[in-house]
């Protein structure tokens, strides 16, 4: 029932939507996690302990996974056996893998406790990108025959930069003393683009399909159609596979890009990330990149118990490479039992993060307004926190196309005063006399 976001995770869920017309007005998600930086013994409601977090200096290498959305005016609309959709969105994205545990703490408060230390450092990798997406989505059937029902979309996305940044550094030694760092030895890459309205430009698309096992014969099946009451049919099962994100954008405004060795210093570029680069002041091979966005495969297995139960399976695994200049995105297996009807929706979904972080949570719909978390024990549960998650949506939805009557009237209850001056053959050929919409 809420097709113009799904239709993010796989462009084919518009096609036999629920609704006729979804539109959703405004949301948000945020979800961040980490392995080396948390809350101590507090809940995400303490707003206060933000600003101080504890590091976990028991681990040996950091990781960690941000990725925020703000998803404006979007649509899906059903047109018979086709489906159209539009969305806007703000995206954000940033990835941290194979950080030593003391410079992830020199980066957060800005040096370690002791008054220096060297660090080895075995090819960390720190990636951020934002930007801006216009996305138009069309999908159809492509196969109806008894009670199969095969679908497929394509959504093409226009793209704006807003900021990118990398870091990489092949093995070698770092020294950090008096909140400075020095790489003492190793090679490696980083590239930067300031903070801009139209920083770079780019394009992507994903690309997704859907079996469904109808309860019905669907031969002739038009969603929305007089022949099935202006609905929809319900499925037994279905099936769906999708690629996101294929695509990545030209940082070319405010932008540089360079590789380093153990003859070149990349301290300045060390010593900046957090306080704003000095462009003049950074070694530089070029004034132009690519960043690529988080690429993705979805699978999604999805049950219908009737009654409003259903039960859903989610496998998404990231296809970003790990020497370009753009971040990955978590994989994810997700099991999530759902009640579901066409106002209200209950889900409990249970996720293992990179297949080894487990998280409980829960996503409420009750009429226009959606909100959930992936992660629902640490709002009210004092504990060590590593893992944050919430999102938010507002939306308006038309369930019955315009004019669509459940069943053709007859006799007078079906007259038209502009059907006198119709020849009769005209009148009989515009008469529902198939199941068609």
């Amino acid at each position: 029932y809420t097709p113009a976001n799904v239709m993010l995770l796989n462009p084919s869920a518009i096609v036999d939507q629920k609704p006729w017309l979804d539109i959703h007005l405004a949301g948000v998600g945020v979800h961040a996690t980490n392995n080396f930086a948390y809350l101590n013994q507090s809940t995400l409601l303490n707003f206060g302990a933000y600003g101080n977090p504890t590091i976990n200096l028991e681990r040996k290498a950091g990781w960690a996974q941000v990725n925020t959305q703000v998803l404006g005016p979007s649509a899906s609309l059903s047109i018979g056996k086709q489906a159209l959709g539009i969305h806007f969105s703000v995206r954000g994205s940033a990835s941290i893998s194979r950080v030593p545990i003391e410079y992830a703490d020199y980066l957060i408060n800005e040096g370690s406790d002791e008054d220096s230390t060297v660090l080895t450092v075995n090819n960390p990798r720190i990636k951020t990108i934002a930007w801006g997406e216009i996305g138009l989505t069309y999908g159809r059937i492509l196969y109806q025959f008894d009670k199969h029902l095969i679908s497929g979309a394509v959504t093409m996305n226009r793209l704006f930069g807003l900021q990118s940044a990398a870091l990489f550094i092949d093995d070698g030694e770092m020294l950090i003393q008096n909140n400075v760092g020095e790489l003492l030895d190793g090679s490696g890459k980083y590239a930067y683009t300031n903070p801009a309205l139209r920083a770079g430009g780019g394009w992507s698309a994903s690309l997704g399909a859907t079996y469904k096992r109808m309860l019905d014969d669907v031969t002739s099946y038009v969603p929305h159609g007089r022949g099935v009451s202006c609905h929809t049919l319900p499925y037994k099962w279905k099936f769906s596979v999708s690629l996101v994100d294929l695509g990545g954008i030209r940082m070319k405004r405010g932008a540089l890009y360079n590789r380093f060795d153990s003859d070149e210093e990349a301290d300045q570029y060390l010593n900046s990330i957090s306080d704003g680069l000095d462009m003049s002041a950074v070694p530089k091979d070029g004034d132009k990149y690519t960043a690529w966005l988080p690429m993705g495969v979805n699978a999604q297995f999805d049950y219908n118990f009737e009654h409003g139960l259903f039960l859903n399976g989610l496998f998404t695994q990231r296809l970003s490479f790990p020497s370009s200049y753009g971040p990955g995105r978590s994989n994810l297996i997700a099991v999530t039992p759902r009640f579901e009807k066409r106002w209200l929706m209950v889900a409990m979904p249970f996720s293992l993060e990179n297949y080894r972080d487990p998280h409980l949570g829960l996503a409420l719909r009750l009429w226009v307004l959606t909100i959930g978390t992936e992660h629902v024990f640490p709002y009210f549960i004092p504990s060590d926190i590593y893992t944050a998650d919430v999102y938010i949506s507002l939306r308006i939805r038309f369930n019955r196309a315009p004019g669509c009557r459940e069943k053709p009237l007859e006799g007078l209850q079906g007259f038209k005063f502009g059907d006198i001056f119709r020849p009769a053959s005209y009148t009989h050929l515009t008469q529902p006399t198939t199941p068609y919409l």
